[in-house]
């Protein structure tokens, strides 16, 4: 991994923490780690390892998730089976679709994540 994408991976595995500390929107903190320009490049394994540097960036990205006032995402979240579970809760079909479960919590963080910052992008 280049120096680049890991910087980028690193700045946005604490956007949670810089969200509670800043003034600033998740698009906005999300726009100046320089993922935009490179989103193609970035991948979850990239995303992963930068996470496994930081493990507390995992529960800041959980709480991020709960805190979410949106009707319809991505999620994360531990499930009753005891894994940690991603998918896409659709408010218009009230139905969770994608849904993926793991059993590390950094693959599931890490592809979260991922298709979080994908979808504040293009719907940025």
């Amino acid at each position: 991994m280049n120096m680049t994408i890991n910087n980028i991976a690193l700045e946005i595995v604490t956007i949670p923490r810089k969200f509670h500390n800043r003034d600033m929107s998740v698009f906005a903190l999300l726009e100046a780690t320089g993922y935009f320009g490179l989103h193609d490049q970035v991948s979850e394994t990239d995303i992963r390892e930068a996470l496994a540097r930081d493990p507390a960036c995992v529960q800041e990205w959980m709480q991020y998730c709960s805190d979410k006032r949106t009707s319809s995402g991505w999620y994360i979240r531990f499930n009753n089976e005891q894994l940690y579970e991603i998918g896409f809760f659709d408010i218009k079909t009230d139905h969770d679709t994608n849904r993926v479960q793991y059993e590390n919590a950094l693959d599931a963080c890490a592809a979260f994540i991922k298709r979080e910052i994908e979808s504040i992008r293009s719907d940025g």
